[in-house]
């Protein structure tokens, strides 16, 4: 058995969101669920990008009351990249006959991998070979490549890249009645002949956000001379090229992505940053090469080794919750001001709200990355006069942390809530897990 490979064989759509999950690849400053860059939110698939500590307010009118809720954003979806065969229809995995299907988390070099083969309804078979990264170099990176190879047929390529900001707030069910429209897009442009370009910025804690994304294709190493054309939607600007193909002969697709918002420091503006940063990006494996060296030193740092002297999945579980730590609790996180979420920068269950998982990860991470749990702490400490008000107001001395914290440290659990079977509001006493400030103290220790 290999301890570094989390790997997934054959398509099951009942499986998908747990996959996604799993798969997501992050830095500690952003992160990407493992999604298909062909899908789009539905009852199977759920897209999402989410940036450490990016959180935003909405109020919601429902059974007579007024709510306000904060929650961990969905950012604009960087992935789409779909293709189809002369003028047929754009692929999409539900839609095609699946062949053959290995998805594959390569845990030491921070690598996805997918390998299909699809054979569409006029019987044309294609293979789709990604990798896909999110940079552990430059947190402000993430990239795809894609080769196509089609097997039985000759004709008309077209990919379609986008970046996609019509995005809501839609992946756990039972929130799903409540306002999730957390962005305003401002802004879509392309730039040069390979360059697009997505603005926003989140409703009413007003982060400004900006990506870039520069798709390329490639015959045997050289940039292809494909016909190019932008187009701005609704909410989304996207990129077709169109290019001959043969059978047998294969394409590769480079989609390079630069990320960066208001929060960042040292930058003028984040639409600036977004393209310097893309404009000095290189190729997929150059990116590849220096994310598999930081990755390097992060194991050779982080590594447990463990040996039963049996065959067991033990330690790839521990590989794989060493990684998902590591992508949530990164360096890169020193300076941005957040804490740990209990479920990671990974979707949007517990609202992306910070609970006492350090509790749990700082004996971990202190023995290994000190700097980063006393960054970590801080976080803690800059919403201490926020802690004092709340033992205030509740008639005590000292400082009284939040069972469940966002952005300014303020109590984020709700003090009612909604029964869903009986329609009616019945006191949420969550609020009271009184030793979130326990392990706090514990944690400073």
């Amino acid at each position: 058995m290999n301890n570094w490979h989390l790997v997934y064989k054959g398509y099951v759509p009942g499986q998908e969101g747990l996959r996604e999950a799993l798969c997501t690849l992050g830095n500690g400053y952003f992160g990407t669920r493992g999604a298909a860059p062909d899908s789009v939110a539905d009852n199977v698939h759920y897209p999402g990008t989410y940036l450490a500590g990016g959180y935003n307010r909405l109020t919601t009118e429902i059974a007579g009351r007024t709510i306000e809720n904060e929650d961990l954003v969905n950012l604009p979806n960087w992935l789409p990249l779909t293709f189809r065969i002369d003028d047929g229809e754009w692929f999409r995995l539900d839609d095609v006959d699946i062949l053959s299907f290995r998805q594959e988390l390569d845990l030491k070099r921070g690598l996805l991998r997918r390998d299909l083969r699809v054979r569409d309804a006029l019987g044309h078979t294609t293979c789709w070979s990604e990798r896909r990264l999110v940079s552990m170099s430059d947190p402000h990176l993430a990239g795809l490549c894609v080769e196509l190879t089609p097997e039985d047929w000759s004709g008309q390529l077209t990919v379609r890249s986008a970046l996609d900001g019509r995005v809501t707030n839609n992946g756990v069910p039972r929130y799903r009645d409540l306002a999730k429209q957390h962005l305003d897009v401002l802004e879509l442009d392309h730039m040069g002949a390979d360059g697009i370009f997505l603005r926003c910025r989140t409703t009413q804690s007003l982060i400004g956000i900006a990506q870039t994304a520069r798709t390329r294709l490639y015959r045997e190493n050289r940039q292809d001379e494909a016909k190019q054309y932008t187009s701005v939607l609704e909410g989304e600007v996207v990129q077709e090229m169109t290019c001959s193909v043969r059978e047998g002969e294969s394409i590769v697709v480079e989609k390079i992505v630069a990320l960066h918002t208001s929060r960042d420091p040292g930058i003028s503006e984040p639409g600036l940053e977004a393209w310097r940063t893309l404009e000095q990006a290189g190729r997929f494996d150059e990116l590849l090469v220096a994310h598999e060296v930081a990755w390097k030193h992060l194991w050779e740092t982080c590594d447990i080794d463990l040996r039963d002297g049996e065959v067991s999945e033990i330690p790839l579980k521990l590989h794989v919750h060493i990684f998902h730590l590591l992508q949530t609790a990164s360096i890169h996180a020193i300076d941005l001001d957040i804490g740990v979420p209990a479920r990671g920068w990974h979707g949007e269950a517990y609202r992306g709200h910070i609970f006492w998982d350090e509790l749990f990860i700082f004996p971990f991470l202190s023995l290994r990355i000190p700097t980063l749990t006393r960054e970590l702490l801080r976080y803690r400490y800059r919403r201490l006069p926020e802690a004092r008000r709340a033992a205030r107001e509740a008639g005590y001395e000292g400082a009284m942390f939040p069972w469940q914290s966002g952005s300014n440290g303020r109590e984020e659990t709700q003090r009612v809530h909604l029964n869903p079977e009986s329609g009616r509001w019945i006191p949420d006493n969550t609020h009271r897990q009184r030793h979130i400030n326990s392990a706090i103290a514990y944690n400073i220790w």
